[in-house]
């Protein structure tokens, strides 16, 4: 260790802590974070945690190295030296009984990790509870240790074990330890007195090593602890902990059978427990009931096959967890959701179908219940946009309970009960919208329990809308119904009329037009054979009304056209095309005409919005016709070429109009396919020649989608989607030299090579220049973007399992260098999740190719510096991967 070394940390720690500016914070935590990788890291940490003068950052800093180092670099240690750090690091946790707590928690890792690493040391629990068991501060360390023992053990895969290594150290730390650990438990229990916080260390201990899973069940029902943990939730100071506790011990009887006893044992508990939970609601306390909430439902779950045979011998959980769900806190009631879920799956298979009877009341009041809260509050106009967005998105969890509910009452049943709780509050007056609302909303979440067939309530709903006030809020809710049910309308084609009535109208209210625009794509997409005489209406009404709406709800409206379009006589769907599409074809025309320097950022926007206007209805207009036969929508797409030609040549470089014009693109091919086909030389040069220009990655995307759709090496298209390649693949080699710059260039390109490789591989193994692409692959893997690194990857993988010997020679030929790559970019910057495609590859390479695998891998490991990876670990790591 050096002087200036711990000068430097020190100074780093102060610029950390103490500078007010935020490029010196950064500067100071990357120059720490690396010289804690570092392996001087060891001693300086050792001297400032032992330096009397010592911060707390400065402890702190030190005690959260050691614990980075036992993690990542204990390899640095030999036995001797680790046994030492041992003993060092227990003693400084006992010097460091007084606090504060931050540096005892990190210590506490050091050593628990450190423990289970260090396989020699047998004695561990035995050890420290001989260190630390007599004092009262050596026991909060003890406690807070015997705490982190099970977590790290069970949670920390980072450790340098193998799978055999953990399991028989789990085996000898925790599960042989279980009984010693309990006894220490109840004896610092039954001695604390009034020590609330030993106390609740003991318990916070208590429900660690539940948790872990080796302290057996049976053991604890023998055990003072378990009175105690009940006991406790008496207790203010300690409630939080024992909820926890609690949790614990019912999650660790959910096997009923061999557990029998032991809920018996416990279950007379939730009577007053009940009893409490009451009061915490009547005082509306939100933390208590939260806590006794937890402890219900928790039972719930564990015991669901138990109060599905015996209802009423466990009604007191089941009026427990139905008071939760009608309490008023929302987070509070969605800790219920689970419990609902499962008793709705439990009673709907055949062994419990007969108990359904007896649920009837509770899944009824629980439909009251959700109605009530699916009311939104009086003072909406206060709520933020992330509080709007919060409770829409609980809204659609209670929309799932309520549909558990159906399952078990009947959609009827269901039904029926906001339909006659809406009859109620139109005749009670100063209903508030709010009231109305949540009922309607109810009936839209239920929709998709009601089968098709269904006639006893639909129809009195369908009729009842019409009744509604005319607020926005309710008009938007009763139109969504109308979405919802399109499928029911579908056999019930004599509501239809009325239904577009009520959903045109609601386009003249701008609150109420999104649900207008979704409601009639719905309509349409489910009545598309109902509605074809209604295409002239549609006609006047989509000309106008796409003029006034939302572009979202704009393409929305175009779907639902579109929608009865593809079902018109196939003789029929190019008129139909030249109503509703050609208008806006000329709209696009008209901007482009200005030329590029005469349209403004605004209508370049709008040249984009058009175009993906028009991709929807080639999206959905699919007609079925013959192959050989004219097509009508691939007639109509050749007419719009020069618009389209327009369009490249003067914006083609244009984000927000190039990607939606590949939107069209890919629409022709997905769409019409083989009939596509001879418009396909077109399309194939207009992409070659825009790539080459512009460089867009949109252009890379569409040329996968042709050689996904097109290339076979059998087929007449393979020919023309090889030119494709090789065109393209030539614009894309003068690309690479800044390859961190073009990243989604890179993932499509690579993106359409493996499509080829995978639809057309003949073509490509035999082609000299695949050794320039499998060079331009070794350039690409030095980019740090996780999605372009992973097509790259799974290229080369592709490549690899054709054992092609052309594709060997390469690999062969650069395998050291790609080799080399993967090492650096391990090491230095591939994210976390690029990991196993990087290994993957690495362990296909060393399986096809291993001795020449086994020999790039030890000159790229030789050529490591000495100082950041010696002797003993190169030779170490070599072992390890040639076993």
């Amino acid at each position: 260790m050096t002087t200036e070394t711990t000068t430097r940390v020190l100074e780093a720690l102060s610029s950390l802590y103490n500078s007010t500016d935020r490029q010196t914070n950064r500067e100071a935590s990357r120059w720490l974070e690396s010289f804690q990788k570092k392996p001087e890291a060891w001693t300086v940490a050792d001297y400032l945690l032992k330096a009397k003068d010592s911060n707390l950052e400065t402890r702190l800093f030190a005690a959260q190295t050691f614990k980075q180092k036992i993690t990542y670099d204990l390899r640095d240690l030999d036995a001797n030296a680790r046994l030492q750090l041992r003993d060092s690091l227990v003693e400084m946790l006992w010097e460091s009984a007084n606090g504060p707590k931050v540096v005892i928690v990190q210590l506490c890792l050091a050593v628990a990790d450190l423990a289970i690493q260090l396989l020699q040391w047998k004695t561990v629990i035995p050890d420290l509870i001989e260190k630390f068991s007599k004092t009262p501060k050596g026991a909060v360390c003890l406690l807070e240790l015997l705490k982190i023992l099970p977590e790290e053990m069970n949670s920390n895969t980072r450790l340098a074990l193998t799978d055999v290594e953990y399991k028989s150290r789990g085996a000898e730390l925790i599960d042989s330890n279980a009984e010693q650990v309990l006894q220490l438990l109840t004896m610092y229990m039954q001695s604390s007195g009034n020590d609330v916080e030993l106390q609740e260390r003991v318990f916070s201990c208590f429900a660690s090593w539940i948790r872990s899973g080796e302290m057996d069940i049976q053991m604890i029902s023998s055990s003072p602890l378990l009175e105690l943990s009940f006991k406790a939730l008496e207790s203010v100071e300690l409630f939080d902990v024992a909820v926890d506790v609690v949790c614990e011990i019912i999650y660790e009887t959910r096997d009923v059978n061999e557990c029998r006893a032991i809920i018996q044992k416990i279950y007379p508990s939730f009577t007053p427990i009940l009893s409490k939970l009451l009061e915490a609601i009547e005082e509306e306390d939100d933390d208590t009931v939260r806590g006794y909430c937890k402890i219900f439902v928790n039972a719930g779950e564990a015991y669901i096959n138990l109060i599905g045979s015996h209802p009423e011998a466990f009604a007191t959980l089941m009026e427990g967890i139905l008071k939760c769900t009608a309490y008023r806190d929302l987070e509070i009631v969605q800790l219920t959701f689970k419990f609902w879920y499962e008793l709705s799956n439990l009673l709907q298979t055949e062994s419990f179908a007969y108990a359904v009877p007896q649920f009837v009341g509770y899944y009824d009041a629980l439909v009251d219940i959700m109605i009530v809260h699916l009311h939104y509050p009086e003072d909406i106009d206060s709520m933020t946009a992330e509080d709007r967005d919060e409770f829409r998105d609980f809204r659609h969890q209670m929309g799932n309970t309520l549909k558990d509910c159906c399952r078990i009452l009947t959609p009827q049943r269901c039904l029926l009960k906001p339909m006659n709780l809406l009859t109620a509050l139109l005749n009670k007056p100063g209903s508030t919208w709010q009231q109305i609302e949540a009922p309607i909303f109810s009936l839209r979440v239920m929709g998709s329990e009601v089968p098709e067939n269904e006639n006893e309530v639909m129809c009195h709903i369908m009729e009842f809308l019409s009744k509604l006030p005319d607020h926005p809020k309710i008009r938007y809710a009763a139109t969504l119904v109308i979405s919802r049910y399109s499928f029911w309308t579908k056999l019930h084609p004599q509501y239809i009329t009325y239904q577009l009535n009520f959903i045109s109208s609601g386009f003249q209210n701008a609150e109420v037009a999104a649900a207008s625009a979704l409601a009639l794509k719905n309509l349409c997409k489910d009545c598309s054979e109902h509605l074809v005489d209604y295409i002239s209406q549609l006609h006047l009404f989509y000309l106008n009304v796409v003029q006034t709406l939302p572009f979202r709800d704009v393409l929305e409206v175009t779907e639902a056209v579109s929608h009865v379009i593809t079902v018109l006589p196939v003789n029929e769907v190019e008129k139909a095309l030249q109503l509703f599409c050609l208008p806006i074809v000329q709209e696009l025309h008209n901007i482009l005409s200005k030329g590029k320097d005469g349209v403004s950022n605004k209508e370049c926007v709008k040249i984009g919005d058009t175009l993906e206007q028009i991709s929807v209805f080639f999206d959905v207009i699919q007609p079925k016709v013959e192959v050989g036969q004219p097509h009508p929508c691939v007639t109509f797409i050749g007419g719009l070429w020069p618009v389209l030609d327009m369009t490249l040549a003067n914006f083609g470089h244009v984000a927000t109009v190039n990607e939606p014009l590949c939107k069209c693109f890919n629409s022709f091919i997905r769409s019409y396919n083989v009939h596509f086909i001879p418009l396909l030389p077109q399309l194939m040069e207009r992409l070659v020649t825009a790539f080459d220009t512009t460089g867009e990655s949109c252009y890379l995307w569409v040329s996968f989608k042709v050689v996904r759709e097109y290339a076979n090496d059998e087929g007449d298209c393979a020919a023309p989607c090889f030119e494709l390649e090789q065109r393209l693949s030539q614009s894309m080699f003068t690309k690479l030299q800044q390859v961190n710059d073009i990243p989604d260039v890179i993932e499509e390109y690579f993106r359409m090579m493996t499509a080829f490789l995978d639809k057309a591989p003949k073509l490509l193994l035999h082609d000299p220049s695949l050794s320039t692409v499998f060079q331009a692959g070794i350039v690409g893997l030095s980019i740090t973007e996780p999605h372009a690194l992973e097509t790259i990857l799974i290229f080369f993988k592709h490549l690899l399992e054709k054992k092609h010997p052309a594709v060997l020679s390469l690999f062969t030929e650069y395998g050291n260098q790609l080799t080399a790559v993967l090492f650096n970019g391990l090491v230095d910057f591939y994210r976390q999740d690029s990991i196993p495609e990087v290994a993957a590859l690495l362990k296909s390479l060393a399986e096809i190719l291993p001795n020449e695998a086994t020999q790039w891998m030890m000159n790229v490991v030789n050529d490591v510096p000495q100082q950041y990876m010696s002797l003993e670990i190169k030779n170490e790591f070599m072992t390890n991967w040639t076993r």
